[in-house]
């Protein structure tokens, strides 16, 4: 499996036709190879991955959901029997009834009646699919629809694929996203032969192409703030000490301040307007500051007039439309905020499309 950024298909010149050429010899030799061009890419398909999400909006699907993904050692950090254990005898029991209303609040009620992060993920390989004419699949880590039967749905899609690039929707390397998520693909991929092969489009936090989309999107939404809040999900302080230890291409903290730096540079936002909080943390030895504690205290410190940003999140999600939307939202009016502007994800905008188009086919 090759964890590389996807090289541009190039094709060789048309030879000249001199002598009897004439205009509809050339219509023919244009179509020819409009045919050669759509035969290559028919060769090729995308999987558009993400973390997960439950079947449907029941008590009983968020507890599957919630003990699936604990279960997996790299998200929980347990071996892998105990992390079972706790994940689906204790853990999901008890916290199902409190994420099952969490999702009611954000869970969509028109059709198709699915979770947000899947009809994002649904919308945004629609549109590359009819904008590059490339057949494309969306993919969970954990539930559906899942690895091996987007796999199956390319493979029917295109008769003749040679090659499936894996776009995972997490820009910045954690062990519980990225990592996860690379070893499940892996395990699908290699329980039978298959006549094409995969490429992984690496953490993409520093691409210009993904900034510039992140900075258009953003603009719009940034005026008349004391502060625009970076929001990203927290990890437990260990998995990130042993990222560092890697290199900057493992190093979460590394990349996502990167990013930031990059987006403020392109929006001529200075340092000290912004701020940085965690969301999702499940413990006190998580990454702080935590959005859902100390965003009350920013209205007493005089920045009553903020916007919050989730660049971790190209889709948005349970943390982006509750954590943020509702949630820290609700926490800093009360504490005598002004305003709150909350920045959707990138989600099927255009500019993201164009940027997924772009890191996957740029050299």
């Amino acid at each position: 499996m090759e964890y590389s950024i996807q090289r541009k298909l190039t094709f060789g010149n048309n030879r000249n036709i001199s002598g009897h050429c004439n205009k509809r010899l050339q219509k023919g030799n244009k179509n020819k190879s409009k045919q050669r061009i759509d035969y290559l890419l028919g060769m090729k398909g995308i999987l558009l991955i993400n973390i997960g999400s439950p079947a449907a909006c029941t008590k009983s699907d968020v507890r599957k959901f919630i003990g699936d993904m604990l279960s997996d050692p790299l998200i929980f950090g347990k071996p892998e029997w105990l992390s079972k254990f706790l994940a689906r005898n204790i853990i999901a029991p008890l916290s199902a009834k409190k994420s099952f209303g969490k999702y009611k609040q954000i869970w969509r009620t028109e059709e198709p009646t699915v979770s947000p992060i899947v009809y994002f993920m649904q919308k945004l390989a629609l549109s590359l699919e009819n904008k590059k004419n490339i057949p494309v699949e969306i993919a969970m880590r954990f539930g559906n629809p899942d690895i091996s039967r987007a796999l199956k749905n390319l493979e029917k899609k295109s008769p003749h694929l040679r090659e499936v690039i894996v776009f995972p929707l997490f820009p910045h390397y954690a062990q519980s996203t990225t990592q996860t998520t690379m070893d499940e693909i892996g395990k699908v991929f290699n329980k039978r032969p298959r006549s094409y092969r995969l490429k992984i489009i690496e953490p993409y936090f520093d691409h210009p192409a993904f900034i510039d989309a992140l900075t258009e999107h953003a603009r719009p939404y940034l005026k008349d703030i004391d502060k625009l809040v970076f929001s990203y999900h927290s990890l437990p302080n260990n998995q990130v000490e042993a990222a560092w230890k890697k290199g900057k291409k493992f190093d979460y903290v590394y990349q996502l301040k990167k990013t930031n730096h990059l987006l403020c540079e392109k929006l001529n936002i200075e340092s000290q307007f912004t701020l940085l909080f965690y969301a999702s943390q499940r413990g006190r030895n998580w990454l702080k500051p935590f959005i859902d504690t100390d965003i009350s205290g920013l209205p007493k410190l005089g920045w009553k007039k903020v916007a919050v940003i989730s660049p971790g999140f190209p889709v948005d999600n349970m943390e982006t439309l509750y954590d943020i939307d509702i949630q820290a939202r609700e926490m800093f009016m009360k504490a005598g905020g002004e305003k709150f502007v909350f920045v959707p994800s990138l989600n099927d905008a255009d500019v993201w499309v164009e940027a997924v188009w772009k890191i996957i086919s740029e050299v």
